[in-house]
């Protein structure tokens, strides 16, 4: 055989080859749906009129599981969201009354102060001018009053006259005043008496921790600027907007459970303090206050929290369900209502109060109705796609 030939004899079967497999992968690629379809079978809920129906099968994987209505009492929680803020009894800006400098700055953010413990000072040119001005009068007023003694012990001794006395009374008046006039302006600016000539020291007013610092050491300040500001966050506040379909079951006293969002299982105990008169007209919602002991500080001002509100209960009894008995379908609430083991009747329910756990029936269900209790959400998902 020559070697055109045995190129030719390869190549031929090569395609060959080729060709073979291809048939094959395109008659197995055929095959292969079919066989799936052969052992799969299609075990899902179906429609039948108002009724859905499945398989015991479907519902031993699904975990369906139906029980009884319940009656009983709810204590219902109201659960929504707030804000940390400050006690406004227990928060006070630091600021000078006059311009000045700042000398020295004695407390930093994060520091402790008690009551009346200096934060700051500041030197201030107004200031010196006061209290060198309560100084001349403290002087004026002191030689007015001897001056006053002198003469009067001089009248009784008929040594001067009456009206000398009386002229010295009256002179010893005028310096009192105006020393009492000096002083006041002293305190007025902020600065007392008796301190270091011309130096304002900013005290706290109360006990707490310096939570902020707008000034530096030598820098020129305002009446206007504040220059620290000190908490006490031993207590604070927390600002809750309730919406009003549930804002008339709140009232001042109820406890309430705060946790941070950034921590769920951290839970501080406080009260309603105040619900508010006026409903927000763009998130039909009002304020509620919720008052925090916060002795450990855990909290801390512009926090996001969840707050559940435990209002009070109810009188009477009611239908109650499981919370996840309840499910939302074309914007209803909606529960699966049991006819056997195997068929349910969806039915829109009209819901209450709720508990976290459990959620009360309004209407739409009987004490004797049996539901859905446990894998409601495979039943919606099947059939409500």
């Amino acid at each position: 055989m020559s070697s055109r030939r045995k190129i030719l004899f390869r190549w031929g079967i090569a395609v060959s080859a080729l060709a073979l497999a291809i048939v094959v992968v395109v008659y197995f690629a055929r095959k292969a749906p079919a066989a799936v379809s052969e052992n799969v079978t299609h075990d899902v809920p179906w429609l039948d009129g108002k009724s859905i129906r499945f398989s015991p099968g479907f519902a031993e994987r699904a975990k369906i599981v139906m029980a009884p209505v319940e009656t009983g009492s709810l204590s219902p929680v109201v659960s929504v969201t707030g804000t940390v803020s400050f006690d406004p009894e227990r928060v006070a800006a630091l600021g000078a009354r006059i311009p000045g400098r700042i000398r020295h700055v004695l407390k930093l953010p994060g520091d402790r102060v008690a009551k009346g413990e200096a934060v700051l000072d500041l030197e201030s040119a107004e200031l010196g001018q006061a209290q060198a001005a309560v100084l001349a009068a403290q002087a004026t007023a002191l030689a007015a009053r001897a001056n006053e003694a002198r003469e009067t012990e001089l009248a009784e001794q008929r040594v001067s006259s009456a009206r000398d006395a009386e002229v010295a009374r009256a002179a010893a008046t005028a310096a009192n005043a105006d020393l009492l006039a000096a002083e006041q302006k002293v305190r007025a600016l902020g600065g007392s008496a008796g301190g270091e000539l011309g130096v304002l020291v900013l005290r706290s007013p109360i006990a707490g921790k310096v939570i902020e610092l707008g000034v530096a050491r030598g820098q020129s300040v305002e009446p206007t600027l504040t220059a620290a500001r000190v908490a006490d966050l031993s207590r604070v506040w927390i600002e809750l907007a309730v919406f009003e379909r549930e804002l008339g079951r709140i009232r001042p006293g109820d406890d309430v459970e705060i946790s941070p969002q950034t921590d769920t299982h951290r839970i501080v105990n406080g009260t309603v303090a105040h619900v508010g008169d006026v409903i927000n007209l763009d998130t039909r919602s009002a304020p509620v206050r919720v008052v925090v002991e916060n002795v450990e500080e855990t909290l801390r001002p512009g926090q996001s929290v969840l707050a559940r509100i435990h209002v009070a209960a109810k009188d009477g009894e009611a239908l109650l369900l499981p919370r996840d008995a309840v499910v939302s379908i074309d914007g209803k609430q909606t529960v699966f209502v049991a006819h056997d083991a195997t068929s349910v009747e969806p039915r829109a329910v009209e819901t209450g109060a709720s508990d976290g756990t459990r959620i009360e029936i309004a209407s739409g269900l009987e004490t004797n109705d049996r539901v859905v209790v446990s894998g409601v959400f495979a039943l919606k998902s099947e059939v409500f796609r």
